[in-house]
């Protein structure tokens, strides 16, 4: 009887042990876990680089353990509204503030062996993207994330950097961007049909 009750306490320690490891493995309790800050997201246009949400976007990207991730970025001048009525905006009010934000949620998993960070996206500001599944090639030098996105705007692939925050520090604080190469753009994105193109590259 002895014998039986150290064998089961055996493969139980065994088993919790296993499950451990499998989650400290887990690709989204990975390097990546955290809040990042937005540097910038550039694409080229006829040969020079363009910010696309300016030169000092404001953004965060959170990455939590559990797979669960926000992001949201914008442009720095974002016009408020004359009216103050946010139903009550211009067309040149509402073209600007959609033109100059982006936002997505959802969960997301981390092919480590393949530098891939791979978007489930749940919503976001732009609808013709919920439900698809994104690939974001990437590379991690220190506490600076960059990866490539689809190409939308008829010039490719854009790169898009992020600085991880540390605790206590403001959202907004920049720091220049750093030049960092990244793996071809392969993305396996699924869509349904009839998508219309991304006016950002998130």
């Amino acid at each position: 009887m002895k014998q039986l009750l150290y064998a089961l306490i055996i493969c139980t320690g065994t088993s919790m042990s296993l499950a451990a490891s499998q989650v400290a493995d887990s690709p989204t309790t990975s390097t990546l876990v955290g809040t990042w800050r937005l540097v910038s997201v550039t694409v080229l246009k006829s040969g020079s680089e363009v910010e696309i949400l300016g030169q000092d976007p404001k953004g965060q990207l959170v990455l939590n353990s559990d797979g669960h991730y926000v992001l949201v970025g914008f442009r720095a001048d974002l016009p408020s509204l004359g009216s103050g009525d946010r139903l009550m905006g211009t067309a040149d009010e509402n073209r600007r503030i959609v033109q100059g934000s982006l936002a997505h949620f959802g969960t997301y998993t981390v092919d480590r062996t393949a530098q891939l960070i791979v978007f489930h996206i749940q919503k976001g500001i732009f609808p013709n993207w919920d439900g698809q599944t994104q690939e974001r090639p990437f590379t991690l030098e220190g506490d600076r994330l960059t990866y490539r996105t689809p190409g939308s705007f008829g010039y490719g692939a854009s790169t898009v950097v992020w600085q991880r925050m540390t605790n206590g520090e403001a959202a907004d604080k920049r720091e220049p961007a750093l030049a960092t190469p990244c793996r071809p753009m392969t993305s396996t994105s699924t869509s349904r049909s009839n998508q219309q193109p991304h006016p950002f590259n998130q």
